[in-house]
């Protein structure tokens, strides 16, 4: 009994040792002051005495060369960098920042957000000087960013050991990377070194977040769509991408760029899984990637601009403003090669608008009504080309328009929101206003309505 109360009051003290033991070794708790330094001057004046503070532009000036400090006659730049179309320029190129040595330094506020999908392992950051923005990229290594660095959070980063460099002339932070996808579009042209992403780890242990997040205090520019694609020089366009922007008073066309972005073509109906040039935001690019681009004009209906999207974004599928699958009014189906039977109802419809008119078998309580607004043509059976009656003209002749399934889309007008974006990535070409566009973070960062009800966000599904 003596013997068992002895061990019972060991077991008992060794208990409590290791209790307290284990209190001791607690993980501390997460306290704001350690995450989240002060905005003040001396708190910034402290983290960065080591080194010097730079604007967001006088660090593009100081350290962005035009050719680069990493090409050489073994580390070639992709071969789309620089062409007869902009003799000296570089679309691409890689200035190394010294590891050792005085602390390079910039600091912005986080002016994107990757949730809808358009800024995928990318941060724009913004600063004001003087009441004026300057921006810079920042490709990192992290799918959902935002989420550690989310919108309004102002940061401050120690640059040593990075790049600074051009994607496409975009100027961004960056490392050096080297492409050699053998597997991609037109790969031979794509090989050679870019800008790559910073590897998560480098760029947290490189950041410090100061104050907390205040999306409110970004700031927008108000501008013109004239006044945005006057200006198309690469210099210029350094400088102005990645700034916060907004137009007033623009409405979609329901048109996007030819292939090789020198004209404009009416957006189709067809399936946006397969049909790049679909009535949506973004449709598939075959996995080529690039940024698809949507047209809106000025209320004059005089100059354009794109507002661009990820057809890996949320909302890629959802139809533009006022377009739908063409079916508001009646459908009908019109093959050149057929036999016409005259005999049959019919209508003719002057699809080309050049005086020529087709036969289009119809029942016969239409051949008795005629061409209604909005009724449709097809030309194909996948219905994706074709024609719609937009009404008759003064002498009550049928009018028929190619704008398939985005007749109506001017019709919704408003603003948009975003990121202003230069992307020239072939310097085959000559620098072009059509380089132009804005880059949402998603369909929130546009407000349109139609005599005075607002849009509302319509999803592409398949018949």
């Amino acid at each position: 009994m003596k013997r068992l109360s002895i061990f019972s009051l060991v077991v008992v003290a060794g208990i409590t040792a290791i209790s307290t033991l284990l209190s001791s070794c607690k993980v501390k708790e997460p306290v704001m002051e350690d995450m989240f330094y002060a905005a003040d001057d001396a708190t910034i004046a402290e983290l960065t005495a080591d080194g010097r503070l730079f604007t967001l532009q006088e660090f593009k000036d100081s350290f962005m060369t035009e050719e680069g400090n990493y090409l050489s006659d073994s580390a070639l730049y992709r071969t789309r960098s620089t062409g007869s179309a902009i003799p000296g320029k570089y679309l691409f190129s890689l200035d190394t920042l010294p590891t050792n040595g005085r602390g390079i330094y910039i600091m912005g506020r986080v002016a994107t957000d990757d949730y809808g999908g358009n800024f995928y392992k990318t941060l724009v950051i913004q600063q004001i000087v003087d009441g004026e923005q300057q921006a810079l990229r920042i490709s990192v290594d992290a799918g959902s960013v935002s989420g550690l660095y989310p919108r309004g959070q102002m940061i401050l980063i120690r640059c040593n050991g990075m790049a600074i460099g051009r994607y496409a002339n975009q100027p961004q932070l960056c490392v050096p990377s080297y492409n050699n996808n053998v597997f991609a579009d037109k790969a031979i042209q794509k090989v050679g070194w870019a800008p790559g992403r910073i590897p998560l780890p480098r760029f947290k242990a490189a950041t410090k977040y100061i104050g907390t997040p205040d999306e409110k205090a970004l700031q927008y520019d108000k501008r013109t769509i004239a006044d945005i694609t006057a200006l198309y020089d690469l210099a210029t366009a350094r400088k102005e991408d990645g700034k916060l922007v907004y137009i007033e008073d623009i409405h979609y066309s329901g048109q996007c760029l030819t292939q090789d972005k020198k004209s404009l073509m009416y957006c189709t109906t067809g399936n946006p899984a397969d049909d790049g040039n679909a009535n949506v935001f973004a449709p598939t690019t075959g996995n080529v990637g690039y940024p698809q681009s949507r047209v809106i004009f000025d209320e004059e209906d005089e100059h354009f601009i794109c507002v661009s999207m990820s057809e890996y974004a949320k909302e890629a599928n959802f139809y533009l403003p006022g377009a739908t699958a063409a079916e508001e009014g009646e459908v009908f189906f019109y093959d050149s090669a057929a036999v016409v039977d005259l005999s049959q109802p019919y209508l003719l419809a002057d699809l080309k608008n050049d005086g020529h008119s087709v036969v289009v078998p119809v029942d016969g309580r239409k051949a008795y009504q005629g061409w209604r607004m909005d009724d449709v043509v097809y030309t194909d059976s996948q219905k994706a080309q074709g024609f719609v009656c937009i009404g008759k003209d003064a002498t009550g002749k049928d009018m028929w328009s190619k704008a398939l399934g985005v007749v109506h889309c001017s019709e919704y007008v408003g603003s948009v929101h975003g990121v202003l974006s230069y992307y020239m990535d072939n310097a085959s070409y000559a620098p072009a206003a059509t380089n132009w566009a804005i880059s949402i973070c998603d369909l929130s960062d546009l407000h349109l309505e139609k005599n005075g009800v607002a849009w509302t966000p319509l999803e592409y599904t398949p018949n």
